[in-house]
């Protein structure tokens, strides 16, 4: 347990804590809209919250802020101080967020949140903010809100993700299963029983979104030229406590795959820090990864996504292949076949992920992998209507979600 989470278990704190809270309970309750802020850093995860604010703005309830931040912070410092930039706001202006504000006011001074009654976070790590926004401090002014950026489906990942130090001090958070809110009401128990925290799960906002975007174009396919569409997401790291990477289990066979099949289209997406971890670690070389990405860009039916959002680029698509990831929940709600595959990971898949697992094509090697695309390619796809069933299932109670929170916190 953390010093800080550990001292907020005090009962003298706990105290304190309930002032502050009944502090943001008089901010709410003055008149005229409750102002709540959005902090947009992490733009692939924006999608997870676009649909809570944007729900906002149209509710004269409420007052939204979008503050954007760079995404180069660490250990609560900006890398580079005397650089200006904000990446965060000139994508999201760039995008139609025209309304989006800068939280940098200074080279080391951020924007004030005090008169906000609520603030969003897009994910549950201090290390990625400035000290002003951690949530030790944030707690003291405003009621936290939390909304996670991914749909987990492994138990020990729902652990560190779920980290006290900065649980403890999440006024509201809206998990995105049952099994998920059990768990944090089980290591936050003093603060629930008190009142001070709330654990929610009334559905994913993410999944409301990603249905409102069905039918609209995505950049990444502007090199396509054939219907049917291959995504491949391999995960980020090969540490098997982390879920494992298939990436050198299948990039070169794949992608010679994709060059002897010029009738299929391929996308591969790896996540983010995939290069620059396998840099890091010495699993790859900087040559290799050059020539690696030189071979996608040489071959006419292959591309490198390199947009910020997906939501989209999903419903365009016509299969996913993906190691173990948060985007396999959100795919599976397409409907749409989904290759999952096997590593050797030393990680527990929640009672959630093991339904989803069901409706997948779950594969250990190369021959069931291309054995696969070309059953579906063919338009087999025997597993269609468990997909279809396990949808109404396991997402069935989705529908206004984002009416629902917003209920919530004007109560």
């Amino acid at each position: 347990m953390g010093i800080k989470s550990l001292i907020y278990r005090l009962p003298g704190v706990q105290t304190l804590q309930a002032l502050t809270n009944l502090w943001a309970e008089q901010k709410i309750r003055r008149e005229g809209p409750i102002k709540v802020a959005f902090l947009c850093q992490y733009i692939p995860a924006w999608m997870k919250m676009d649909g809570i604010y944007q729900a906002m703005r149209e509710d004269a309830r409420f007052a939204p802020a979008l503050i954007c931040l760079p995404d180069r912070i660490r250990e609560c410092q900006l890398l580079d101080p005397d650089n200006p930039e904000n990446e965060t706001l000139a994508y999201m202006r760039a995008n139609g967020y025209l309304e989006a504000v800068d939280a940098r006011t200074g080279e080391d001074t951020w924007l004030d949140l005090t008169d906000y009654a609520y603030i969003f976070y897009q994910r549950p790590y201090n290390t990625y903010l400035p000290r002003p926004y951690t949530v030790s401090h944030a707690s003291k002014h405003s009621k936290v809100c939390l909304l996670m950026y991914a749909i987990e489906m492994l138990q020990e990942i729902t652990d560190i993700t779920l980290e006290r130090d900065f649980m403890a001090f999440v006024s509201y958070y809206f998990a995105e299963n049952t099994s998920v809110a059990k768990i944090n009401m089980a290591k936050n128990p003093l603060g629930h029983r008190l009142g001070l925290q709330r654990t929610l799960c009334l559905g994913m906002p993410v999944l409301e979104s990603l249905l409102q975007k069905q039918g609209k174009k995505s950049p990444a396919w502007d090199f396509s030229k054939n219907r049917f569409r291959v995504i491949w997401t391999p995960r980020w790291t090969t540490e098997l406590s982390a879920g494992g990477s298939n990436f050198f289990t299948y990039y070169q066979s794949l992608t010679d795959y994709a060059e002897c099949h010029p009738d299929m289209d391929f996308l591969y997406r790896p996540h983010p820090l995939t290069f620059s971890h396998f840099l890091e670690t010495g699993e790859m070389t900087q040559d290799q990864v050059d020539a690696f990405q030189a071979r996608c860009a040489s071959i006419p039916n292959l591309a490198l996504d390199k947009e910020q959002q997906y939501d989209a680029t999903f419903w365009e698509s016509s299969v996913l292949i993906s190691d173990y990831s948060g985007m396999v929940p959100e795919y599976f709600l397409t409907g749409k076949p989904l290759i999952f595959c096997i590593s050797n990971m030393v990680l527990t898949l929640s009672d959630f992920g093991q339904r989803i697992l069901e409706g997948c094509y779950v594969v250990r090697e190369e021959k069931e992998l291309f054995a696969t695309l070309d059953m579906l390619k063919r338009g087999g796809d025997p597993l269609k209507e468990k997909r279809q069933a396990l949808i109404r299932e396991l997402y069935g109670n989705n529908c206004g979600v984002c009416g629902k929170i917003l209920d919530t916190l004007a109560e």
